[in-house]
């Protein structure tokens, strides 16, 4: 399965004057296996080495960290336990689950110091590293986030003839029905599966058609990563923290299940952790699962002017689950019913939340979303200048449908957006462009090139341009 990371860890091997690289992602999105796929790809295919070391399971190398922060003598050290040269120019060392041993992280300082010829890239979970976030040096690293897959990379991975159509997509047109039908089906797989690597391989080794042969696997990989990331609650914040880390977790798919056919409302601090009231409560927990990435969270903005984050108060939002998959598997929705060819009106949560996870891993920033008077719209991208309103509407929210006329009538702005399970069309009327929903990590780079195909071309001869 190909990953997007590759292009990023790959622009930075390249660029003038890098730092050592900290990768960091929640548990299980791949990082292990996207480092040791660029050190073959990029390094063993021109004859050189990728050194691999694993600071959780090899503890015998902590010592060597702890002893010196010199980076010429730490290489000596490493060349001796692991019986092998570096080639300080050309190879790769990569020091996995980092925060395991912090004499590591602080020796990243040095040998951006006095061995910055040796490319250098160390990876960690973003839970583990947050008790040593203070620890990284400070302008001495560079770095780089990892999400679960995206809805491109999953369709690479179960269709890439399929891929090479929505890769290619301008927003300009429809796709033709035989594709856009295809595409719903692996949508719909998706929203089941998600993106964690481990239940994707299900499907990839098994082909998306006979997803429903094997949901009972899905589901049990799901479990199981859920039992990890609530391990690791208790292992890197302490007991009483984890219990109230957990109180917030599990109220994420509970608040997000409790809306069907409108947008997903604000969300409610009340009764989350028992004898404990408002934002106050939260805040800790919530700020853990945030930094950890096991949660998105999505501002309210009372007005659609820049800066847009000035229209925001910090404790009114939303809140989705950092993966559609797991987020049904702690719903305990039969894959049966996912897997169904009809999105049903309890879907429309589940694919705004979609949209939220698309969105969230091309711009790795808290969304927005717009709220004034009675109207309401999912989602707000600010494109350098431009404001842009999407809304999202599974089959049966017709009840919104005014609010983004009222957006438009408010601000008219320049691209309006409707996420919808239909093809492409355009309102010139209204100024409404509707997209298919598996198309929305394609918005947060609207506006910013010239033109966006027939998207600005139409609406600059409604202007008469």
């Amino acid at each position: 399965m190909k990953r997007s990371i590759q292009k990023d860890l790959l622009n930075w091997k390249r660029a003038p004057g890098r730092k050592p690289l900290v990768l960091k992602g929640a548990r299980q999105v791949g990082k292990t296996w996207a480092l040791h796929e660029f050190g073959k790809s990029q390094y063993e295919r021109q004859g050189h080495r990728c050194h691999y070391i694993d600071l959780r399971e090899s503890r015998d190398f902590h010592s060597i960290f702890a002893e010196t922060y010199d980076p010429l003598k730490i290489i000596e050290l490493l060349e001796f336990r692991l019986r092998r040269k570096f080639d300080v120019a050309n190879d790769l060392l990569v020091l996995d689950e980092i925060q395991e041993c912090q004499h590591a992280i602080a020796s990243l300082k040095y040998f951006k110091q006095d061995l910055n010829e040796l490319d250098l890239i160390v990876a960690g979970s973003h839970i583990g590293l947050l008790k040593n976030e203070e620890s990284f040096p400070v302008g001495k690293v560079d770095f780089l986030h990892m999400f679960p897959m995206s809805f491109e990379e999953f369709v690479l991975a179960m269709d890439p003839d399929v891929c090479a159509f929505l890769s290619s997509y301008k927003c300009d047109e429809k796709f033709p029905s035989v594709v856009h039908e295809r595409l719903l089906r692996l949508l719909n797989c998706y929203l089941f599966i998600g993106g964690l690597p481990e239940a994707v391989a299900i499907g990839h080794d098994n082909g998306i058609d006979n997803i429903s042969d094997f949901i009972s696997d899905i589901r049990r990989v799901h479990e199981n990563l859920l039992l990890g990331y609530r391990a690791d609650f208790s292992k890197y914040s302490g007991v009483v923290n984890a219990t109230h880390i957990n109180y917030v977790f599990d109220s994420l798919p509970e608040q997000l299940s409790q809306t069907h056919d409108a947008s997903v409302k604000k969300y409610k601090f009340r009764q989350i952790i028992p004898n404990r009231k408002g934002f106050d409560s939260i805040a800790g927990p919530l700020s853990w699962l945030l930094e950890s990435r096991l949660c998105i969270k999505n501002l309210i903005a009372k007005r659609a002017e820049h800066p847009v984050r000035s229209h925001c108060d910090s404790n009114r939002f939303k809140l989705f689950l950092f993966d559609v998959g797991l987020l049904n598997c702690m719903l305990k929705l039969p894959g049966e019913v996912i897997l169904g060819e009809n999105i049903s009106s309890y879907k429309g949560f589940i694919l705004e939340n979609f949209v939220a996870q698309e969105i969230y891993s091309v711009t790795n920033q808290e969304l927005i979303s717009w709220q004034q008077g009675t109207a309401e719209l999912e989602f707000l991208l600010a494109n350098a200048a431009e404001i842009i309103p999407v809304e999202v509407k599974s089959s049966s929210r017709h009840r919104t449908a005014k609010s983004l006329d009222a957006y438009i009538k408010r601000y008219d702005p320049k691209y309006a957006f409707k996420l919808t399970l239909q093809n492409f069309n355009y309102n010139q009327k209204r100024n409404i462009t509707t997209l298919p929903v598996y198309c929305s990590y394609k918005l947060p780079n609207i506006g910013l090139t010239e033109k966006v195909g027939n998207v600005l071309m139409i609406r600059r001869r409604a202007d008469g341009v």
